[in-house]
């Protein structure tokens, strides 16, 4: 592999394991990337990943850190740095949900839920863009959320702190945009509903209601996420910035 646009491009991919992060991964190494693959406490399935990637041709590593912790995430920069060299390519996708009941959810998930998908975001892209800054060479996507856009119309009594996290990352990334262009450029992408590990916890009764809403009346793969990240990491995309990309099969739909 090897070859590819990426070739020589150091890539890291929060949330990197699995689901969603693992297409990533997959879809940026085949570009060329080598690959960072981070992940929290999901060691072996790091590790699958790595090894599919390695099977395919192409290569990486693994960086386990908890990306709500500035601390934790610049130990993982300097480990990159050290092994590959600095990021050229940040995909900050670590996020987490819970689909209990919000008139119930105590103020410690509230703050977890924000530290993971916000501050995890800002703490990467702090640390990146001095980097890339003084490289004159940087691209982010940052993986939002529909919810992040739109309230959930089937239960909105269950997702009001991760898509308010969700929101504020599309914010955070609108005003990065404008701060360090032209030398970073950074979108979000924002999925519907994607079969992984986080929506599998979800019932069957809410998975139905979301599919029968969805105009093309599927759920979406990991691969449809991973293809629109890599586009927008790409010299295709080298026009847009700041940019919010919508991947939800037409549920949600941007003006």
């Amino acid at each position: 592999m090897g070859q590819g646009e990426f070739s020589g491009r150091v890539a890291l991919v929060t949330g990197g394991s699995r689901g969603i992060g693992r297409a990533i991964c997959q879809r940026l190494a085949k570009a060329g990337a080598w690959v960072a693959i981070n992940h929290s406490a999901s060691a072996e399935a790091a590790e699958a990943t790595l090894e599919q990637i390695r099977a395919e041709g192409g290569d990486g590593g693994v960086y386990q850190a908890d990306v709500s912790s500035f601390e934790a995430t610049s130990a993982m920069f300097d480990a990159i740095e050290s092994d590959r060299g600095p990021v050229d390519l940040l995909v900050a996708n670590a996020g987490i949900a819970s689909f209990k009941d919000d008139a119930n959810m105590p103020v410690d998930l509230w703050r977890r839920i924000l530290s993971v998908n916000l501050d995890g975001t800002f703490h990467c892209v702090w640390r990146a863009k001095e980097s890339m800054l003084a490289r004159d060479y940087g691209r982010v996507v940052c993986i939002s959320s529909i919810n992040g856009i739109s309230p959930s119309r089937i239960r909105p009594d269950r997702l009001i702190a991760y898509g308010t996290s969700k929101s504020a990352v599309i914010g955070f990334s609108r005003n990065c945009a404008m701060a360090f262009g032209p030398a970073i450029r950074i979108n979000c992408v924002a999925p519907g509903l994607i079969d992984t590990d986080m929506t599998r916890d979800m019932s069957d009764e809410m998975r139905d209601r979301i599919v029968a809403a969805t105009p093309v009346a599927r759920v979406g793969k990991p691969e449809d996420v991973a293809e629109l990240t890599y586009f927008l990491l790409s010299d295709a995309a080298s026009f847009i910035t700041g940019q919010t990309y919508v991947t939800s099969g037409g549920i949600v739909t941007l003006p």
